[in-house]
């Protein structure tokens, strides 16, 4: 139930993100068109990367919101981050066209006018980029959505850009040399191109990272402390900790060390106890797959007169890789 509202929050948010891009897309074109500025043309360029994406977004929604099947046991999120790395990508395209528009602008030398326009429509495109993405941000982060969460990152970044672009354009309308102003123009379109680069490769990043199940150590810390929150004076050990996350679905593994005497019963009670416990800390759907040691040579109960004296286990013990 809480995944079906969690989707209905996402599709809700992207198609917000969607129509406001539209009407973005719009606003900045026309300021574009009606200045011919290059430094404005870089911000009309963000939101086709913008309206492009988040069409690509509802794609990938449909499809990691499917369950895991046969094919795809442990689901279909990660489709989450080829979205993040598609935008990534279109960013880095619309960063070359901003470039090679700059530069054809300066030697054709196209004359920029009615610059009040198109500080005061870029202006209006900020606020509400601001507060698009905010609202983005909120609901990727409580819904742990990757894409959204990428998204708003994208949208407030276009807020940085529109801010370049007007500081751009006000220093165009305070000189009167047409060739200063191109080359005022030319200067800002491709300092802000540099800077999309910048939001494109933490994008990029980002999704080759979750696609190759990079380590999230925050993730991991949660799922330590939620061991630590029933732990039992009879585990000898936790080692081999593993985690990675599909879209909202969180497979954990790892290895816990019981005394020798142990029944599978017990064994098997402790299992049920935690990957429970796990899953209601995480607030996420998933799998927790526990192997059950026995104590080797050195290894022994610590004995504790009673159970909040029982050793707390701690991020780098229970992440090392132990040899069977």
């Amino acid at each position: 139930v809480v995944s079906e509202r969690f989707q209905r929050h996402r599709r809700r948010a992207a198609m917000t993100s969607l129509l406001v891009g539209f009407g973005m897309l719009g606003l900045k074109m026309t300021a574009y068109i009606a200045t011919g500025s290059a430094a404005i043309l870089t911000d009309a360029l963000e939101s086709v990367v913008h309206v492009a994406a988040t069409a690509f977004m509802f794609f990938c929604f449909r499809l990691a919101a499917q369950p895991p099947d046969a094919n795809h046991p442990y689901g279909h999120g990660k489709a989450e981050f080829l979205s993040v790395g598609f935008e990534g990508g279109m960013i880095l395209l619309a960063a070359l066209a901003i470039v090679w528009a700059a530069i054809r602008a300066l030697v054709i030398g196209n004359p920029i006018s009615d610059i009040t326009i198109g500080f005061w429509l870029i202006a209006g495109a900020a606020v509400i980029n601001l507060l698009l993405g905010t609202y983005l941000l909120r609901v990727g982060r409580r819904t742990s959505s990757t894409i959204l969460v990428g998204d708003a990152y994208h949208v407030l970044s276009d807020v940085w850009t529109s801010l370049g672009v007007m500081i751009g354009v006000g220093l165009m309308w305070m000189v009167e040399d047409e060739r200063t102003r191109l080359l005022i123009d030319s200067g800002v379109a491709i300092a802000l191109a540099l800077f999309i680069v910048y939001t494109a490769s933490k994008l990029i990043r980002e999704a080759v990272g979750g696609l190759l199940d990079e380590v999230d150590n925050k993730l991991l810390q949660r799922v330590v402390n939620a061991i630590n929150e029933i732990r039992d004076p009879n585990w000898i050990d936790v080692h081999n900790l593993r985690l990675r996350s599909s879209g909202d679905l969180a497979h954990i593994d790892f290895h816990l060390t019981v005394p020798g005497d142990w029944t599978i019963a017990q064994g098997h009670g402790a299992e049920e106890r935690l990957e429970k416990h796990i899953l209601d800390r995480l607030g996420t759907r998933g799998s927790v797959m526990i192997h059950l040691d026995y104590p080797r040579e050195g290894e022994h109960l610590p004995h504790p007169a009673n159970e909040s004296e029982a050793p707390m286990i701690t991020l780098q013990l229970a992440t090392r890789i132990k040899d069977e």
